[in-house]
């Protein structure tokens, strides 16, 4: 299997950052006044992976109350994650193999650019926290979308499709990755999200990608 990517599109949270565990605290957190359980919220946390708080937010509430989010309700709850998130960002760690990765990738001159659905404001904050600033091209979330942002770093870039990776640990990478046709490899955090259309190479980690940085 020989593909060596020119540009290199990352997920954040799985991928480079150990800390899908801590946004399941924020959710639960969020969620505190209704009593819906933690193992449900997780299920549903693995189902909307890859999505952006503003819409998981919105279809854990309706999958678990059967109901539409009153407004009030949707921001409130909103607020309760954002200062859970917040407040857990010293305790996130980098994902086994990732300094690795971004340090193989930055020694061979790959840019490099995250895709996140977590919301700039806070991708920024957390990106600087970790000084990881000067391993990214650009560091891009929510509100726009992953295809979105793929799609205009293809064209700002003027990058052949072909010679792109996105790397994502959720089936909704993988659709973004395919819809903008671009190779995907997964990264298999043990739930077993992948489809076998689209997908180049599952993997555990970055460190497994680092061979494919390597001439």
């Amino acid at each position: 299997m020989i593909f060596r990517p020119g540009f290199v599109f990352l997920d954040f949270d799985g991928v480079i950052m150990d800390s899908m565990g801590l946004k399941l605290d924020s959710y639960c957190h969020a969620f505190g006044e209704f009593g819906f359980s933690r193992d449900d919220i997780h299920k549903l946390q693995i189902a909307s992976a890859g999505l952006s708080r503003f819409k998981t937010i919105r279809l854990m509430y309706l999958a678990l109350s059967g109901t539409e989010m009153p407004e009030g309700l949707y921001e409130r709850a909103l607020a309760r994650f954002g200062e859970h998130d917040e407040a857990s960002r010293a305790r996130m760690k980098l994902m086994p193999g990732a300094a690795e990765f971004l340090a193989e990738a930055r020694a061979r001159g790959i840019p490099l650019a995250v895709v996140t659905g977590t919301p700039q404001e806070a991708i920024d904050r957390t990106v600087a926290h970790f000084g990881l600033g000067f391993f990214f091209t650009r560091v891009c979330g929510s509100p726009a979308s992953k295809i979105e942002h793929l799609e205009r770093l293809k064209g700002e870039y003027s990058l052949p499709p072909s010679r792109c990776l996105f790397v994502g640990d959720a089936i909704k990478d993988q659709e973004a990755a395919l819809a903008a046709g671009i190779p995907f490899a997964g990264v298999n955090n043990g739930d077993d999200p992948f489809r076998p259309d689209g997908l180049w190479l599952e993997v555990t980690g970055l460190g497994d990608l680092i061979p494919f940085l390597r001439a």
